[in-house]
């Protein structure tokens, strides 16, 4: 879109977007827009590394029009004088300063964008045949309770898919290894112990799937190492020292320390 900041500091020339009055959108300052006189800044911010600063600071015509143009305003073109220094920030997209300019030429919007002439006509007649809608968001209750349905569905179908596996593979490891150990007598006391501690990570794979189907259910941009997990349809839990691995439909895959 026209010159780019190279060119026109080459050409030692820039634009500025005002109001039709001449005021300028960021400070406020009042421009004459008669006077073809040299105008000098009081002071000039020669820091490169500072995007904005003291000057008359000048920019691209892509600049203006990705930051600050509106349909009812003007651009100003301006010279800038030999003797004037100019200041390039390292970061520039397209904006910069110096410390003297003189308006050259007054450009009304359409003149430089000639694909707006007449836009707000055009617009006045425009009918969306789609047009976006957005639903708001449910109540903070609601969601609760959502997450509790969802909660509730996932840890069922939790149970029926992995619990006898995880049963399975916990009583025959376990089973075995306390009987000859300690005897029948204790089984009960430590088996419930084991379940204990095998129920509360079902439980908590159980959460991490109610916090997934929400998030996908809402549509939620935010996401964490477990839901890939879960979208593997695996399960880990810890039985001492050991983790299980369990895949889709309760099958076990194997386990590591």
């Amino acid at each position: 879109m026209k010159e780019t900041l190279e060119e026109l500091v080459a050409q030692r020339k820039g634009y500025k977007y005002l109001s039709k009055d001449g005021v300028s959108p960021y400070q406020g300052f009042t421009y004459d827009l008669k006077s073809r006189k040299q105008i000098t800044a009081n002071t000039l911010n020669t820091d490169i590394l500072s995007d904005c600063g003291a000057g008359w600071n000048l920019a691209t015509l892509r600049w203006i029009a990705d930051n600050c143009m509106k349909l009812d305003g003007i651009i100003v073109e301006c010279e800038i004088p030999k003797k004037a220094k100019i200041i390039v920030p390292v970061k520039s997209d397209g904006k910069f300063r110096t410390d003297i300019i003189k308006i050259k030429k007054i450009h009304s919007i359409e003149s430089l964008f000639p694909a707006l002439k007449g836009i707000n006509e055009r617009l006045k007649k425009y009918k969306p045949t789609n047009p976006i809608t957005a639903e708001e968001m449910p109540p903070k209750s609601k969601i609760k309770k959502i997450m509790a349905q969802v909660r509730a569905q996932v840890g069922a179908q939790v149970r029926d898919q992995v619990w006898a596996q995880v049963w399975y593979q916990v009583g025959d490891q376990v089973g075995a290894q306390v009987r000859a150990q300690v005897g029948d007598q204790v089984w009960a006391q430590v088996w419930d112990q084991v379940g204990d501690q095998v129920g509360a990570q079902v439980w908590a794979q159980v959460w991490v799937c109610a916090y997934h189907a929400v998030k996908e259910f809402f549509n939620l941009d935010y996401d964490h190492p477990a839901f890939e997990l879960i979208r593997l349809g695996i399960m880990v839990v810890k039985v001492l020292g050991k983790f299980k691995v369990f895949g889709k439909s309760g099958k076990f895959l194997g386990e590591f320390e």
